[in-house]
């Protein structure tokens, strides 16, 4: 789909023009929409009104009231509205009218956003699944500035890799098996000359002594699969950056078996890995980057299978920290132990962020309105919380402290993977685990459980996976 900066809304047959109007804003429209009087009390005067216009020749315009000083949050979720309505009339293009908001290039460019990821079709495996019919997506009224050009580019390429992320998270494990997610990240990263992939299978990871790692994956017969994608921007870097995703393509829980009820949602326990997949589909179709990013995909299933690992079991990691394995159901910080060591030590960068669904503990601390972010340097915290509010990925920062670290000492080994009965704090539990495998790297955590597939309701999110943190890393690796 293509989305563009045009001087004018565009009108006609198979286009629908969509007016965000602020409070007290009146609507400019050609002689050939409906008289005023015949809408006006329609429409009203209160944001979040909307009206549809019917002109000759098949004109339609879409009138959306806004607040009178409206956020880009407001923008974005009136853009997938308009975007939904669009498909909703089979138009082929979809064409706003920016004129009445104020000249700010962070609203055009969450129209762009909004627009791009609204009425997407998670059931992907069905034979009557929905395809688009808006292939183009314009923007007029708010001039030509480069400035502006660049905020839309970067919303429509935002919203290009949220969709790639939802694409994987919404696939089952027999489908999406680490295999096949590998072979993805091969493909996708052959479609750039900036971008380049290797894969790591079982035989490699032993020879790195990946023993956390390869613990989780003894009880499934699928192979893990640690990818390593790389970008390089065509300009000097500015430095390098990791990012890490936990990719459980499903999580039975192990040995520590998970109840029934709602088991079927663990495919969505690879969101973090999801993330950087999407992170780097945005990259390959020239989302603007100055830094040379390594993204680590950690691809491995968790079942209870006759070679799993039990409870009580202590396995070595790459780093060479021992570690009781108390639950197997906590496996997605022994897959991130060996791949943050890996990253640490073989990609030595500047500073690493890691995205995983780690503890259901997030749920209980913030609800589904925030992710969890913890790590060891607050100025890359910061960022990633700054970050989050500027794309509507809001995350919330939880304390690590030196007491949480020494609660993930274990008895019988270095470590063990979750805190003793009674102790709490669970998604702090996980970052402190975490905290003991960066070596002395700058690392920001965010724990994305409770937002990756479930949130508060948004024109521009359907069910299945919400894509979050593609837009975060996007925001953060173009500053």
């Amino acid at each position: 789909m293509k989305t563009q900066v045009i001087p004018e809304a565009k009108a006609g047959r198979n286009c629908l023009t969509a007016l965000i109007l602020p409070v007290g804003a009146k609507p400019s429209l050609p002689s050939t929409a409906p008289e005023v009087s015949s809408w006006k009390v329609d429409f009203g005067t209160k944001a979040g009104k909307s009206v549809l216009l019917r002109g000759k020749g098949g004109q339609r315009w879409l009138l959306m009231r806004v607040a009178k000083k409206p956020d880009a949050n407001e923008v974005r979720q009136a853009a997938g509205k308009a975007r939904t309505q669009a498909e909703s009339m089979e138009r082929s293009a979809l064409s706003f009218d920016l004129s009445s908001l104020p000249n700010d290039s962070g609203l055009a460019r969450a129209v762009a956003d909004g627009a791009g990821m609204a009425q997407y079709d998670p059931g992907l495996l069905k034979s009557d699944r929905k395809k688009p019919n808006v292939k183009q997506i314009t923007l007029g009224g708010i001039g030509a500035a480069l400035k502006t050009r660049k905020a839309v580019k970067a919303g429509a390429l935002g919203a290009l890799g949220n969709l790639a992320a939802r694409e994987v998270q919404n696939l089952p494990s027999n489908v999406l098996t680490p295999k096949d997610f590998a072979a993805r990240a091969r493909k996708l990263c052959r479609s750039n000359p900036k971008l380049s992939c290797k894969v790591l299978g079982r035989k490699k990871m032993e020879e790195l002594k990946m023993g956390a790692l390869l613990g989780v994956a003894r009880g499934s017969h699928k192979e893990p699969q640690l990818v390593h994608m790389v970008f390089k921007p065509k300009t000097k870097s500015k430095g390098k950056i990791a990012v890490v995703g936990k990719g459980l393509i499903f999580d039975a829980g192990g040995i520590s078996l998970k109840p029934s009820a709602g088991m079927w949602d663990m495919k969505f326990d690879m969101s973090g890995a999801g993330a950087v997949f999407g992170l780097f589909s945005a990259l390959a179709k020239g989302a603007d980057c100055p830094y040379e990013v390594h993204g680590i995909m950690a691809c491995v299933e968790n079942m209870p299978g006759g070679n799993a690992q039990n409870p009580g079991d202590i396995v070595t990691a790459m780093n060479g920290k021992t570690i009781e394995v108390l639950n197997t159901d906590a496996e997605g910080r022994l897959v991130l132990a060996d791949a943050l060591t890996y990253t640490a030590r073989k990609i030595k960068p500047e500073r690493i962020y890691d995205l995983a669904t780690l503890t259901g503990a997030a749920i209980h601390a913030l609800g589904h309105n925030a992710s969890a972010v913890l790590g060891n340097h607050d100025k890359y915290i910061d960022g990633v919380l700054a970050a989050g509010e500027v794309v509507d990925e809001r995350c919330w920062q939880l304390p690590l402290w030196e007491v949480h670290k020494d609660l993930a000492k274990g008895t019988y080994a270095d470590l063990q993977n979750i805190y003793a009965a009674g102790e709490g704090a669970g998604t702090i539990a996980g970052a402190s685990f975490l905290s003991h495998f960066v070596d002395d790297v700058p690392w920001v955590h965010l724990d994305i459980a409770a937002t990756a597939w479930v949130g508060p309701s948004k024109s521009y999110y359907s069910k299945g996976g919400r894509g979050v943190g593609v837009r975060l890393m996007l925001e953060l690796l173009s500053s």
